[in-house]
């Protein structure tokens, strides 16, 4: 079995105790792997007691890589987590780069299940085959840069390998909603709250070092697939586009299309927008580049701020999405600025998106008049008040003041300010919407509002396929051109979840890096490394297998029709720009989709469906027997 480590770790922090499980062949070519193992471990330990809090000692944390995790391929050093969510109440998970993944696999394990909760601060130490829980008392309260550092230095004489360090920082400590998990600084497991689940359960970091090497079903073969696909790269402009400039190309590309937030959604083009652009960001914080483990894209860039008020040494420098949340959503051209949230965030252990969106969200209620000064302790929250901005940042990580209130998310926020602050949310489910408008692409209307986790436009792969920027000629739904506005979308969405779960969900590739890739290359790489010799039908029958899991969850957790709704900032018509008078046709949509999908009036997958896929677990605790 080619590509899998072969064991699992099972860590129960209550009581201590730690396992190693193997796993069957026919377990893991039926989920492949990430969140396909995730989803359905996470079934079977919750099963018994469905109903638990998020922050609760009940609820299972799981990490798990993916078979193509630390094979040394572009765009394949992801791996994934997942739990229910803090912040929203639904389920969550939350995908991640870097060298975490491939050196757990290089240790001998394909991924790590957390159970109950430790008395006391804690971290999980492994080195191959030694693991043990160890005393984290002297690191609690400390940043994510200033443990990784610390842990980096007093353990490297303890392992042959270099170790690696996923942490979480005082945010996930204090139990802020959307706190992450950070790795190697600047590789975020970002949204849904998986840091405030560290937290709760008092895991201050994981390291790991290794020693071993994955294993490859047909070594030959994918080495000549390597090198075919080496051209396929040189030729790629996407590629090319965020080599050079990283994520943030996206401010040059974007802006074109009306698909950047500004104004806390309410505009869609902005004079200042070349000033967070690839351009400004060379002149004025860029610093070097860095990369995942094996990946030659290398679309991960460095920033430094030498002097100033946002001074920053140099480090894991803002993505796109940041760029947007903490710029152009709250109005501010101060890239500076942007760059120094972008590192309390990541100290803190914050998911930039969720932070920079209830930050805007707030700044909106004090324009409106909501909150005053003396809400915000003395901080004017206006519009493109760059200092502001970044010191309600520092509040938020460390729950202080109004920032204790905006920790909570802003949802939350929005129901202890009242007042109507509800109608400025850009929240699906509870959770913050990424920093595309599916004003200028209906489609990611749709893959917002039926997202399990909520507001994300990398729950599926409808965000990169409307986009363009992937290109599956194999599957037809994918591979037609589609009308303008919003017919056709539900078929769309339907094909991006079942071919996303397997590509960027389950594999696990990068859907930055992966984007050259057409299917029948994706599964032929999957195929060389495990030896399955998986069809393209079945890859999508397993995919769209694990999407309703996931949506079964979340249903499980309460989720029902009203929470696939998109809130009312993201459906108001904008009165001039690109998307001038355009707005996704949700009623439309969603009915085709629930149709499609075999959902009832409620949102939720009907018994006879579930029990069709093999998902009998599922469809009992949702129809329990009369």
């Amino acid at each position: 079995m080619g590509g899998y480590a072969g064991k699992l770790l099972y860590v129960d922090l209550t009581s201590g105790q730690i396992q190693k499980t193997p796993f069957a062949t026919d377990f893991a070519r039926a989920n492949i792997g990430g969140l396909g193992f995730g989803t359905s471990i996470f079934v079977d330990l919750i099963k018994d007691k469905p109903s638990f809090d998020a922050l609760s000692p009940d609820n299972p944390f799981i990490l798990m890589t993916g078979p193509l995790t630390g094979c040394g391929l572009d765009a394949t050093a992801r791996w994934a987590v997942c739990s229910k969510s803090p912040l929203t109440g639904f389920w969550g998970d939350a995908n991640v780069g870097g060298y975490f993944g491939a050196r757990l696999k290089c240790a001998g394990y394909d991924g790590i299940v957390i159970t109950g909760a430790a008395h006391h601060p804690v971290y999980l130490y492994i080195n191959d085959q030694q693991v043990e829980l160890r005393d984290a008392t002297a690191y609690w309260g400390k940043d994510v840069y200033s443990l990784t550092d610390l842990l980096s230095q007093e353990l490297k004489t303890q392992s042959a390998a270099k170790g690696e360090v996923l942490a979480i920082g005082p945010a996930g400590e204090k139990r802020v909603r959307f706190a992450n998990l950070i790795h190697k600084k600047g590789h975020a497991a970002g949204r849904t709250g998986m840091g405030a689940v560290w937290g709760a359960k008092n895991l201050k970091a994981i390291y790991v070092a290794g020693t071993g090497k994955i294993p490859i079903a047909r070594p030959e073969q994918l080495k000549a697939l390597r090198k075919e696909l080496k051209a396929v790269y040189k030729e790629s402009i996407y590629i090319s586009s965020i080599q050079s400039a990283g994520t943030p190309a996206h401010m040059d590309v974007g802006i074109i299309g009306g698909d950047i937030p500004i104004k806390n959604w309410q505009l869609s083009d902005w004079e200042d927008i070349d000033e967070l652009g690839p351009a400004s960001i060379e002149e004025k914080i860029h610093a070097g580049n860095r990369t995942c483990y094996g990946c030659r894209v290398a679309c991960k860039k460095n920033a430094e701020v030498k002097e100033g008020p946002f001074k920053m040494a140099k480090g894991p420098g803002p993505e796109y999405e940041t760029v947007a949340a903490f710029g152009t959503l709250c109005l501010n051209p101060d890239i500076e600025s942007v760059a120094k949230a972008n590192e309390l965030c990541n100290r803190h252990g914050m998911d930039t998106i969720s932070c920079g969106a209830t930050i805007a969200f707030a700044i909106d209620c004090y324009e409106n008049g909501l909150i005053s000064t003396q809400e915000t302790d003395g901080l004017e929250l206006s519009w493109g008040n760059a200092a502001a901005i970044v010191a309600m940042v520092d509040k938020i990580g460390k729950k202080e003041g109004f920032g204790a209130i905006l920790a909570e998310g802003s949802a939350r926020a929005a129901a202890a300010i009242g007042q109507g602050a509800a109608a400025l949310l850009t929240t699906v489910k509870g959770l913050e919407a990424p920093m595309h408008d599916p004003r200028s692409a209906h489609g990611y209307g749709l893959a917002y509002g039926v997202s399990p986790r909520g507001a994300c436009h990398e729950a599926s792969l409808t965000y990169e396929v409307e986009g363009g920027a992937i290109y599956i000629p194999e599957l037809a739904d994918l591979a037609e051109d589609l009308p303008e506005g919003s017919q056709g979308r539900a078929k769309l969405n339907v094909a991006c979840q079942d071919y996303g779960m397997f590509f960027s969900n389950c594999a696990i590739f990068c859907n930055l890096g992966g984007a050259p890739l057409n299917a029948t290359q994706a599964v032929a790489m999957l195929n060389l490394v495990t030896g399955f010799d998986y069809s393209l039908e079945e890859i999508m029958g397993i995919g769209r297998r694990i999407w309703y899991r996931k949506r079964a969850l979340t249903n499980l957790f309460g989720a029902r029709a009203k929470d696939d709704q998109l809130p009312k900032r993201l459906l108001t018509p904008l009165a001039q720009g690109p998307t001038k008078d355009s707005v996704p046709d949700m009623e439309l949509m969603l009915a085709e989709f629930y149709q499609l999908r075999g959902l009832d009036e409620n949102g939720v997958p009907r018994e006879a469906i579930l029990k069709a896929l093999g998902l009998s677990t599922l469809a009992d605790l949702l129809y329990p027997p009369q």
